[in-house]
This record gives C-alpha cells, structure tokens and sequence, in this order.
C-alpha cells in the first residue's frame, strides 16, 4: 500500500480465556523452570482496551485521502458501542450457559457472545474480518484494504493480525 492510514478506539471490556493453561503449549518451557504458573486469565477480568485500525491504498480518493477518518469512526462505531462494557465470552466456554441465564435474569451482564476464545489475538482477527466486511458491502474493498489491527489488552501486551 502506498498509503496507509490509521484510527484509534478505546472500550471497556471484559473477558475470560477459558483454554490457558500454562503449564502446556508455546512457550511453557521457558516457566516451568522459574515458577508455578498461575493460570489467572481463566478468571472473569476485564481491560481497557485500544484498538487500531490501519487501512490502506495505492490511490487516493478525489479528496487526497485513503478515506475520511470520519467514516472509518462510523464503519466500526455501532461494533463499539455494542462491546462497551460488556464482557465478551466464547459461546464454547463452559461458563456460558450459566453467564448468559444471569444476563438475561438480572439484565446487569451485558455479554458479547462469540465462536472463539477471546484472546488478544482471535479478537484482533474478529476487528480484522468485521472491518474487511464492512469494505465490502460498501464496495470499496478493491480500492481500500485493511491493513493491520492491532489491539492493546493493557499498556505493555498487545496482539496485531494482518493477512498474509
């Protein structure tokens, strides 16, 4: 892409990621040694996320721009605004059933359901496609691509998808 442009957004969210365990998988021999692992991310918690979007072109519009930042605010404003301060969990996680009955119980829980363990990574990934699906209802996916996201779960850890 010879242009490249970015947009930052910020939410509250919750989330659980019920599949850690790190006494296995990548990156479990470099602990074992030190200490005990402690599995904490299997705890309900929540972050204060940022997001970034970056899209990108190889021509600018009529108006010397990828495109507005203005609308990339509102291809991804209602998305937003729906995981806000909710907490977002695996419909896979065996917490669901239980988290959801005391959402639809109490209506204090605002739960963001989705089909994959929300990790930084799948959820970097979800931002990703739900951007990409968005270029492509409005027919602009051949002049405009997404780039990257990258999403910040805390100051210091932060997950990007970017296709290949």
């Amino acid at each position: 892409m010879r242009w490249e442009i970015s947009k930052t957004f910020r939410f509250e969210a919750g989330h659980r990621v019920w599949k850690q365990n790190l006494t296995h998988g990548r990156g479990a021999q470099f602990t074992k040694e030190v200490e005990i692992p402690q599995n904490k991310c299997v705890n309900l918690h929540g972050h204060s996320y940022v997001l970034e979007v970056t899209v990108g072109s190889d021509t600018l519009s009529e108006q010397d721009m990828v495109m507005d930042f203005y609308h990339i605010k509102n291809a991804l404003k209602e998305l937003i605004d729906t995981i806000d301060h909710s907490f977002i969990i695996d419909t896979s996680d065996p917490m669901y059933p239980e988290l959801k009955e005391v959402a639809e119980k109490f209506g204090a829980l605002k739960i963001f359901p989705v089909e994959f363990c929300p990790t930084a990574e799948a959820l970097a990934k979800f931002f990703y496609d739900f951007l990409t699906e968005k270029l492509k209802e409005a027919r602009l996916l051949g002049e405009v691509k997404v780039v990257k996201v990258v999403l910040w779960e805390t100051a210091t850890s932060k997950a990007e998808y970017k296709p290949e």
